[in-house]
């Protein structure tokens, strides 16, 4: 009798199990042929709130860099952008004497990162903007001279190098 026993439990346990086996490949299938094809999407990049960093003061502390609300201040002053905002992909990096400064930004519905530095602080700064292949969030700005700016995961790993020459 124990030998039926197990028998009838199967035969029970298949029929519970396989018609709602059926029944769901047939669902599955009713539905997949009445559905358009999956279509891939562009990845879409999520709106960001305007940003605000705190302050970053130059290694001799008499400038200081504020972005509030996606502006750019130095030493309360607007340098850049002009209109609209940004969003500050790696933060401001000093020269060591504190005169200049650089960050890694990304503007608003622009598709490409650039690097801005604003080569002399005293006076009327200018930005000087260079438009960046890439950045992995890994990268950072690095002062590899008076005049030139590495940027990357490290000095001597760069993804980008910027250098200039002084105008009088």
């Amino acid at each position: 009798m124990g030998v039926s026993n197990k028998s009838l439990w199967l035969a029970v346990a298949a029929t519970i199990v396989v018609p709602s086996k059926a029944r769901a490949r047939a669902h599955l299938t009713k539905s997949a042929v009445h559905t358009k094809p999956a279509q891939r999407q562009a990845r879409r990049r999520e709106a960001r709130a305007p940003q605000t960093l705190s302050r970053v003061t130059s290694p001799c502390g008499r400038h200081y860099v504020d972005v509030v609300a996606g502006v750019v201040f130095v030493d309360g002053h607007r340098v850049h952008p002009s209109s609209g905002a940004v969003y500050l992909l790696a933060p401001p990096s000093w020269r060591r004497d504190g005169r200049a400064v650089a960050w890694v930004e990304r503007q608003e519905g622009a598709a490409t990162p650039q690097l801005v530095i604003i080569p002399a602080v005293d006076g009327r700064p200018e930005p000087m903007p260079w438009s960046l292949p890439s950045v992995s969030p890994e990268d950072q700005i690095f002062w590899a001279g008076p005049q030139r700016v590495v940027v990357g995961p490290a000095l001597l790993v760069p993804r980008a190098v910027a250098s200039w020459s002084e105008s009088s």
